[in-house]
């Protein structure tokens, strides 16, 4: 901090520093709707898949909420129709919450359209551009409530970075995506694996093999459940020495050990074993603490993203993103995805505005 401040006091001494408090293991969650004034409409409750601390642009979105408990949601409703009647306005907004052991915390309120609305208006079936443009133009919204939620949509980013040479795909408050793509279904898991598919992440198939690579010992203690799930389902594990030692204390036994990058002469070796093709997916979550190895291991799980991206290999660096996968895993060939159009889904609304 010091040497930031520094810095800060070198380039202009006459411009404030801002210091924000991050909340660290918080639930991120957005709001999206519009108001012309004195009715105020809540197009839908989006709840981030990753903890807060991705930014918003990369994370993946579910509507309705895949986690949160009715009393938060109610809250989250009260919360936003205080301020947008404080704040008297009239057109499109968005609210940015977090949620950390059952508290509401405000982030900011947008006085605008989010990139997520168009997500939220194909998904519950009310065009909220249109309604957000008359009260612009002063007029008054007729529309109390929204069709109920009849289906779920999950929105996952897309990222280029087989086109940025170098590109660190590590998942951060600095936005990355160059794109999006939003997927309906009949429950989280199944709108989750088409929006994968449709950004072009390769699902691994069942009784595949994953790379487990985590910094710090409490991440390694969130991923063993995960590494339990991918081994009841018959996948392959393969794990840094550490990673393995944690995994096999817990009672996870089918744990192969790959020597790290530096270690390139020994056998069996991460980047031989992506190069050929023996690893399906990655799951690599960075350090988040330094220590007197902190620059080997920077460096170790840079070089594994990068080799797992120019080898085309899906890459996960964050557990609350893996452990949705497992769900699309385990709930994956019970019945088949359901094929329908948006006018398909949207016809099975009561009504609409569209």
């Amino acid at each position: 901090l010091e040497n930031f401040l520094k810095l800060a006091a070198k380039v202009s001494r006459e411009h404030p520093v801002v210091i924000s408090k991050f909340i660290e293991k918080a639930k991120e969650v957005e709001v999206d709707g519009v108001s012309d004034g004195e009715n105020v409409i809540i197009g839908a409750i989006m709840e981030h898949v990753e903890n807060a601390g991705v930014h918003s642009g990369d994370a993946t979105m579910s509507i309705p909420p895949h986690t949160l408990s009715p009393e938060i949601q109610q809250k989250i409703e009260e919360c936003t129709q205080k301020i947008v009647k404080a704040l008297s306005i009239k057109g499109p907004y968005n609210i940015q919450y977090l949620v950390k052991d059952g508290v509401v915390h405000v982030i900011e309120c947008n006085l605008r359209a989010s990139r997520s609305m168009p997500f939220v208006s194909k998904t519950r079936g009310v065009n909220l551009i249109e309604l957000a443009t008359l009260a612009m133009l002063g007029k008054k919204i007729e529309l109390k409530k929204l069709p109920p939620a009849m289906h779920v949509g999950v929105k996952v980013p897309q990222f280029s970075f087989m086109r940025l040479s170098g590109a660190d795909p590590v998942l951060g408050v600095e936005m990355l995506s160059t794109g999006e793509v939003a997927c309906l279904g009949e429950n989280f898991a199944e709108a989750f694996s088409k929006a994968l598919q449709a950004a072009e992440f390769r699902i691994p198939p069942k009784g595949g093999s994953v790379l487990i690579t985590v910094g710090g010992e409490e991440p390694k203690r969130r991923v063993v459940p995960i590494a339990k799930a991918f081994e009841e389902m018959g996948f392959k594990i393969y794990a840094t020495a550490h990673t393995a030692e944690v995994l096999r204390a817990e009672g996870i036994k089918n744990v192969t050990v790959l020597h790290k990058v530096k270690e390139a002469s020994a056998s069996p070796n991460i980047l031989d074993y992506l190069r050929d093709q023996k690893i399906d997916l990655v799951i690599n979550v960075p350090m988040g603490s330094k220590n007197k190895s902190y620059s080997d291991v920077l460096t170790d799980g840079y070089i594994i993203r990068r080799q797992a991206v120019e080898f085309n290999v899906p890459v996960i660096t964050n557990l609350e993103l893996a452990a949705a996968l497992v769900k699309v895993l385990q709930q994956q060939g019970n019945n088949g995805a359901t094929i329908r159009s948006l006018n398909e889904y949207m016809n099975e609304l009561p009504w609409r505005l569209w």
